[in-house]
């Protein structure tokens, strides 16, 4: 008899690996659904997107006037203060000022008598458009809209309202006919000419001869082959019945012939007329690429209102806070003024910093001369331009000025292999950045001259929209001080180290520090508070907040925002909401990270190295090493942050980065170019300000301005380049009246005296900003704010309410004025009046100095 096999018993241990094994496939199917949901599918950013339509255009009819001394311009339109004319032939714009009977021209006319330029260059004079653009093998070429268009006659015209487009076919078609085909079998023709009028049908029967020596097929004659306007004929002709590109290499395939399609572009410039102003753009679903070419940048009118040696003025650069170019200033030999609109994007600047500068914080450039006053605002685009201005006397005689956008990223990365070899491989974005590029050229009135009158009517302009609102004077100005509360430092216990806070400054603290400043007269004072919350100053991300005991906790937070109300003033709480440190636990780097052409690479950035000069060094210290949060996730990090700051009461919050710092997210499977990531960010200020608190913001670009209560760090000067001779408080002169705001800290300010720097405080209408601790300054030798060396507040307040007391002597007077006129009387000596009637005269200089019969001391001013 069998006996029947038993079954072995399941052991405990097995019983609980089946468990474990369970438990770990529940938790990976938990975490992989959490991890689609919180950040794959993520995607409430793209609420924040916005779009634009391309205008449908009609036929052109211009008008029978003409511009007077210039017959060949024919009027397209005007408004009440301007005409716009057209020369057909050239593509060349005219602006006519009514008031002023000053003619604009988008390129000089003359550009065939420049005795300088070269043959190429005066090609460049005459286009309004240079394309730099990437071939099938990566390699760069410049196309220009005179020599590979206008020259060829391949352009046409459609009217949009209020305007023109122009459309520039550019590229060499002489090897080439494009969508026309050589060889056309007797079918197609004739389901061609089916569908033209009967004088269209006869023309093509004609350009398609019966002799070929391809049976069955029609050949185009070999004279429309070198006739570029017969081609344009047919072009217009196919395409009206819907031929394509296609259509022409089925044709020739039939004729055992291989299309060879040249690289080209079509491009349409658009030019709309409005009361005061011509807006110029370039709508980018509108351009079209041919034979694997890849726009990289193109330079939009470069050379519109340029002027010729013969002329008086200068060019306003956004440099720095604004400096002027001279005409014909004489250095031809310096290299050309060239400067990124809020800097250059972080992923697509070299982690070698070789020089350190302010960025562009304004979106706008100038030609001032003589006779008239051009404003140009860069309305759309501004992430993707730069401005560029040259002088006379380097490639041609004038001086010229314009913008320039990137309209699609690409860069060269190294590749290392085993055997040590080295190779370039060039990343070109697939699809260009899907935006309107547009720059509003305003021309000002008789009232608004130079870069006064600049200034004067684009604060008057942004008042009237919303931006800036003028605020009341107050009896005395704000001072601005820094509050370094908390910071994690390396710390021991039983001989172990660890990373743990330490207050260089609590909340009680920072009361006694307040109500110091207000004993020593310091009555409206503007506290910044750093280090107060998850972490230190560099902190946690934000998507919640808590406060550390150590400092005083929430209570005593909440009573220093009380007591610095009570003495008259405001206390922001400090945050970076973009730049996260290496040393936050929840934030996820490979994942909510702005990426680098790659879904792997995380752009990190940190302190330079004085040695290898790459600007990714911890130099010892992880926590100043950062991330940038992509603008993806902005949103969620900011709504949360919104959410959780309410429930403490504060004054307000300052925002470290957020107005300054602007990123793009260039990972391949979402990108989100910096136009996009523009329209993320500002919504999120908006946020922010609906939340109910006051907004200060440091350094602030111009989109952040219709936010700010206060602005930060201000760079009270330009960037010296070699072409630029002399800076302007442009920013300052726009924003004065509408919002307060002070330059960079003093007391760690790097500079020759510390009368120059109360001097460039007057003049520019700034007021003190320093930075203190309660706990003398050696306590953060060994940490990553080392960089601050001189913060103790009983060794600077002294100082402190003596600077403020003289600022205030002066600028007090002119609280909640605005700046009417700034004057460069010469090398040493400014003058600065205000809307209120008073004139502030500076004398930087060694000598006394006299200037409209008011005498200035040395090293001094004189307020009239």
């Amino acid at each position: 008899m069998k006996q029947k096999k038993r079954k072995k018993p399941v052991t405990l241990g097995k019983k609980i690996l089946l468990a474990v094994l369970l438990a770990a496939l529940v938790i990976g199917l938990v975490y992989g659904a959490y991890y689609l949901i919180h950040y794959y599918f993520y995607d409430d950013y793209k609420a924040y997107l916005s779009s634009y339509t391309y205008e449908t255009g009609t036929e052109l009819v211009l008008g029978k006037e003409t511009l007077k001394d210039h017959k060949e311009f024919q009027l397209v339109c005007e408004s009440d203060t301007l005409k716009m004319y057209l020369d057909s032939e050239s593509t060349n714009v005219a602006i006519y000022d009514k008031r002023s009977g000053v003619t604009t021209f988008s390129a000089p006319v003359d550009a065939d008598d420049d005795a300088l330029a070269n043959e190429k260059n005066k090609e460049y004079l005459k286009s309004h458009l240079v394309v730099t653009y990437f071939n099938t093998a990566r390699a760069t070429g410049i196309y220009d809209s005179y020599s590979m268009s206008v020259k060829n006659g391949q352009f046409s015209y459609e009217a949009i309202e209020n305007g023109v487009r122009v459309i520039y076919d550019m590229g060499d078609y002489s090897n080439s006919m494009g969508i026309i085909p050589t060889y056309m079998s007797e079918e197609k023709l004739a389901e061609i000419n089916a569908q033209l009028t009967e004088k269209d049908a006869k023309s093509m029967e004609r350009y398609y001869s019966t002799t070929s020596d391809v049976a069955g097929m029609r050949k185009l004659l070999d004279t429309v082959k070198s006739n570029t306007r017969t081609q344009e004929k047919i072009r217009v002709m196919l395409e009206a019945v819907g031929f394509t590109q296609e259509d022409c290499n089925a044709q020739m395939a039939l004729a055992g012939v291989e299309v060879s399609v040249p690289i080209s572009f079509q491009i349409p410039l658009e030019y709309r007329l409005e009361g005061d102003h011509v807006e110029v753009s370039i709508p980018v679903c509108g351009i079209v690429e041919n034979g694997g070419g890849a726009i990289f940048k193109i330079e939009m009118l470069r050379n519109f209102g340029a002027a010729s040696i013969d002329q008086e003025g200068y060019m306003v650069v956004p440099n720095g806070d604004g400096s002027i170019i001279h005409f014909n200033n004489g250095k031809s030999g310096a290299a050309v003024y060239n400067q990124y609109i809020y800097g250059i994007d972080p992923l697509a600047a070299d982690y070698t910093l070789i020089e350190s500068t302010n960025d562009a914080a304004m979106a706008l450039f100038g030609i001032c001369r003589e006779d008239s006053t051009i404003l140009a605002t860069i309305e759309d685009g501004a992430t993707l331009a730069s401005v560029t201005a040259g002088v006379s006397g380097k490639i041609n005689n004038y001086n010229y000025i314009h913008a320039a956008f990137t309209v699609r990223g690409s860069e060269t990365l190294k590749m290392f292999g085993t055997t040590g070899n080295e190779a370039e491989l060039p990343i070109v974005e697939p699809k260009p950045y899907d935006s309107m590029l547009t720059v509003r050229y305003t021309f000002l009135d008789g009232d608004h001259t130079g870069y006064s009158g600049m200034a004067n009517y684009y604060r008057q302009r942004l008042i009237n929209e919303g931006v800036l609102t003028v605020q009341e004077g107050q009896e005395e100005i704000k001072f601005y001080y820094d509050v370094i509360a908390g910071l994690e430092m390396t710390e021991s216990f039983l001989g172990k180290q660890y990373m743990g806070l330490t207050a260089m400054t609590t909340f009680e603290e920072a009361q006694q520090m307040a109500q110091a400043l207000y004993d020593a007269g310091i009555t409206n004072q503007v506290m910044n508070l750093q280090g107060w919350c998850n972490g230190g100053y560099y902190h946690e991300v934000l998507d919640y907040v808590w406060v550390n005991n150590k400092l005083g906790g929430k209570k005593d937070l909440e009573a220093l925002t009380e007591a610095v109300e009570a003495l008259g003033g405001s206390m922001y709480a400090d945050v970076a909401l973009q730049k996260v440190t290496y040393d936050s636990k929840r934030f996820s780097y490979q994942t909510e990270s702005s990426k680098y052409y790659a879904s792997g690479y995380a752009a990190g950035f940190g302190q330079v190295n004085p040695v290898t000069l790459r600007q990714t060094s911890s130099l010892g210290y992880s926590e100043t090493c950062y991330d940038l949060i992509s603008p993806k996730f902005l949103v969620r990090y900011v709504e949360k942050f919104s959410d959780t700051v309410g429930d403490y009461n504060i004054s307000g919050i300052s925002l470290r980065d957020l107005g300054s710092t602007l990123q793009s997210d260039k990972r391949r499977t979402e990108l989100i170019d910096r136009e996009q990531a523009l329209e993320i960010v500002t919504a999120q200020l908006e946020l922010l300000q609906q939340a109910g608190g006051k907004l200060m913001v440091n350094k602030a670009n111009d989109y952040a301005w219709s936010v700010s209560e206060d602005i930060l760090n201000l760079p009270l000067g330009d960037n010296a380049y070699v072409i630029v001779d002399q800076d302007i408080p442009l920013y300052e002169m726009i924003v004065h009246g509408c919002i307060d705001y002070c330059g960079n800290v003093y007391n760690l300010t790097d500079a020759k005296d510390s009368r120059t720097m109360l001097l460039t405080m007057l003049e520019y209408g700034a007021s003190a900003h320093f930075v203190f601790t309660w706990e003398d300054t050696s306590q953060m030798k060994y940490s990553g704010l080392n960089s601050m060396y001189s913060t103790t507040f009983t060794t600077w307040m002294e100082t402190a309410a003596q600077l403020h007391g003289e600022l205030n002597g002066v600028l007090a007077q002119v609280s909640g004025a605005t700046v009417t006129e700034h004057r460069i009387l010469n090398d040493d000596v400014r003058a600065v009046t205000y809307s209120n009637g008073i004139t502030v005269y500076v004398n930087y200089g060694s000598q006394a100095a006299t200037a409209d019969g008011i005498q200035i001391p040395a090293q001094g001013y004189t307020v009239k």
